[in-house]
């Protein structure tokens, strides 16, 4: 850098410099040594296939004699009426076998058959009148090779009705923007605290503003994918699925079959997050129609513009607050009115919400009231943290705005709204000295006073995140008497968290076997009747407890051959079993009622630093520190552990792949990246004495924002910017980020 470039603008002539990733990770092994098949570094069974590319998914099946493949057709306008059809074009094309729409539907067209206070009301497989959003599915164009069905799908002419003279409405902002009533439906799942009163006596500041949450897509490495077989006595699904069962009676329902002529199987998906639990079902829907209705096989395999344009995303939400607080940060007073983006239909509101509202705070004094807004959007659906994510983001965005308005640390107002007694307190005391917090504030501080392009934050969050099991989900055992070795099965969807590892050291530990004898198999409908659906961060855990009680009940079969035996190996054990008629397959089933709730508590703190000049941000270190009780596998819970565009005059999604709607990629990993879970932890209830891990982390990626808001007010207080309240919402991306600093051309200056 040239010598007459002032120092404090020298920053300003390079880029960001990343330097290479470092982590470290610890946990407890000492309180774990009796349960040496737990406590043993065991990788991910799956981990070896799935990095050299054996692991098999759903489109890696072989091609079946007299295969075809499947494409929607979708909407190409909104608020209109299907007349009819003219798929004339497209079955002149050489390949193309057949075109179905809601009319070809022998029974129920509806893939949400399953009525309950989550989804309540009927969802089409095909639109079969008035267009509810650009891009539904309303007909399924079969040919025989992949390439001809997609391109003979964009053949297909849908003649409407005239349009209507209707506003288009694709995101909640535009629904609150436009006061359109009519638009909001009132699902209540708010609250109000004993003591709250809408106004205070008490001398008070008050904090009043928004904030916004777009929604987020699914950005899964496997699209929506199904392969259907007809079989002489029904049919074979495969699909990828986060609920078998809901796909199993929604297939039924809509075929008008027994439920007991379909074989749904799936050994993994390739990542689900939420999009593949009821969404994945319209997909096995129109699969299964096409075998149905030409007795051939059939793939359906999505392109990722049809999948982001056809299906729904997370609840995005809008939230306006006001609350009155003392000059100390303590909220006298707290009311949150938000709007959550259902898209076209209220199907999976996330009314569950209410237990994450206040985080580890006093609500006595807090009124949450909660609205759902309908727009010209795909129905939006759970996606990973679902309404935890959003009510965590609120409340905390919350705090960091009334220690904004008061000139606190953020740290002490929420100290300062913590009951006493709360669990966090010593937590976060702890944490505040382990991540060194005040020293590196300190820092940061005399950083941003020396470099007017970069700038740096710090910020931490802290969570209690409760937990509640319900469903029942069931395991198979079976052990085989010559070699000894064991094949599991489990009702539960491996994904990518490791659910299939966990299960395989909890068998491996109640029999006493080394990890090497256990074989994961898929999960079945026939193995795992009625069992629930993938999600909550507990099937991993639900998957265990059936793995433990199946593997009890062999045990005491065995028990008695054992005694008489006692020096006897573990496979000639399996083979005198067999011998006297002992049964080696067992069932079993958990059920949620029979395990209670608990917390898990965790912490975080991020450091960033922002080039000013463009808006572009380093995650320079992450720490984490997760209360996940007596861990079943510490590698895996740490691996758990580590923005929407529309065209507002059609309502067309135009950020429908990796080209404009951009996933983090590697270089958004923190540079330093610390995990530790909390040490001398036991979960007397839970499953081996662990707890969740997965979704809880997720709700305190929050904190990188914050830690980039507070750099984003260094900038502007360099800039000359009023002392303002910057309300960052998601998605967070450098144009925008740009747009708050407060830059002008007159300050690029070099001395």
């Amino acid at each position: 850098m040239n010598a007459t470039v002032k120092n404090e603008y020298a920053s300003g002539g390079s880029v960001l410099h990343r330097n290479i990733s470092s982590g470290v990770q610890q946990y407890d092994k000492s309180q774990r040594q009796e349960q040496w098949s737990l406590a043993k570094s065991v990788p991910k069974i799956e981990g070896l296939h799935q990095t050299s590319g054996e692991a098999k998914f759903i489109n890696d099946l072989p091609t079946f004699p007299g295969e075809l493949y499947a494409a929607f057709v979708l909407s190409t306008t909104v608020h209109a009426e299907i007349i009819s059809f003219d798929a004339k074009e497209a079955l002149r094309i050489p390949g193309v076998v057949a075109f179905y729409t809601a009319k070809d539907i022998p029974g129920n067209n509806d893939f949400m058959p399953v009525k309950s206070e989550f989804s309540p009301n009927v969802e089409e497989v095909f639109c079969s009148g008035r267009i509810l959003f650009h891009g539904q599915p309303v007909g399924l164009l079969v040919a025989n090779t992949f390439e001809t069905a997609q391109m003979a799908a964009t053949k297909v002419r849908i003649n409407y009705s005239t349009k209507p003279d209707e506003p288009i409405y694709p995101t909640v902002m535009d629904v609150a923007n436009s006061k359109r009533h009519d638009r909001i439906v009132n699902i209540d799942y708010g609250f109000t605290g004993k003591s709250y009163s809408d106004s205070v006596t008490e001398p008070s500041m008050n904090v009043s503003g928004t904030f916004v949450s777009g929604g987020q897509y699914h950005y899964t490495m496997e699209t929506q994918t199904c392969v259907c077989l007809p079989l002489e006595d029904g049919m074979e699904v495969h699909t990828a699925t986060q609920a078998i069962t809901l796909t199993q009676i929604a297939i039924s329902q809509m075929l008008g079959v027994p439920e007991n002529s379909l074989n749904v199987s799936v050994r993994r998906i390739g990542g689900g997050y939420g999009g593949k639990a009821s969404r994945a079902v319209q997909i096995a829907c129109a699969c299964a129609l096409a075998c149905h209705l030409t007795k051939r096989p059939v793939r359906l395999i999505m392109t990722i513009e049809s999948n982001m344009a056809a299906i729904g995303k997370r609840y995005g939400v809008v939230s306006s607050y006001c609350t009155d607080v003392t000059n100390e940060g303590q909220i006298l007073r707290l009311r949150n009115e938000f709007l959550h983006d259902a898209g076209c239909n209220t199907n999976e509101a996330p009314d569950f919400m209410q237990g994450y509202y206040g985080n580890c705070y006093n609500m006595d004094v807090w009124s949450v009231v909660s609205k759902t807004a309908l727009t010209d959007s795909a129905s939006n659906t759970w996606c990973r943290a679902p309404g935890s994510t959003e009510a965590y983001a609120m409340i905390e965005s919350i705090i960091e705005h009334i220690a904004f308005v008061t000139e606190r640390d953020p740290v002490a107002v929420r100290l300062e709204n913590m009951p006493t007694d709360s669990q966090m307190r010593p937590l976060l005391q702890s944490f505040l000295v382990d991540t060194e917090y005040e020293r590196r504030r300190c820092e940061i501080e005399r950083f941003n006073l020396e470099n007017r392009w970069r700038k740096r934050g710090i910020a931490i969050v802290p969570m209690k995140y409760p937990v509640a099991y319900f469903g029942t989900l069931h395991a198979l055992i079976s052990i085989y008497h010559t070699d000894g070795t064991v094949a599991v099965t489990h009702g539960g969807i491996e994904m990518g968290q490791g659910i299939n590892t966990r299960a395989a050291q909890i068998a491996a530990k109640v029999l006493g076997i080394p990890v090497e004898k256990i074989s994961i198999k898929p999960t079945s409908n026939l193995t795992a009747p009625n069992d629930f659906c993938t999600q909550a961060s507990i099937t991993s855990e639900a998957a265990a407890h059936a793995v433990l009680i199946a593997c009890d009940l062999l045990l005491k079969r065995i028990e008695p051959i054992r005694q008489q035996h006692p020096d006897v190996s573990w496979e000639q054990l399996t083979q005198l079993c067999h011998l006297q008629g002992v049964d080696l397959c067992a069932t079993a089933m958990y059920n949620g009622v029979e395990l209670p709730s608990y917390n898990v508590w965790a912490l975080s703190c991020a450091e960033i630093e922002l080039d000013v000049l463009t808006g572009n941000v380093l995650l320079h270190r992450v720490d984490i520190l997760e209360d996940a009780g007596q861990t079943l596998n510490p590698e895996i819970e740490i691996g758990q552990i580590e923005a929407l565009i529309y065209d507002r005059t059609t309502g067309e999604l135009l950020t429908n792949r990796s080209w404009n709607y951009r996933p983090p990629g590697a270089k958004d990993i923190p540079v330093d990246f610390r995990i530790r879970l909390l040490q001398n932890t036991i979960n007397p209830t839970g499953v081996q004495r662990s707890k969740a891990t997965g979704e809880p982390a997720v709700n305190m990626a929050v904190v990188v924002l914050f830690a980039l808001r507070n750099a984003i007010n260094e900038a502007r207080l360099d800039a000359g910017a009023p002392r303002e309240w910057v309300p960052l919402g998601s998605p967070c991306t450098p144009d925008r980020i740009l747009g708050h600093l407060g830059n002008s051309y007159d300050q690029y200056l070099l001395h």
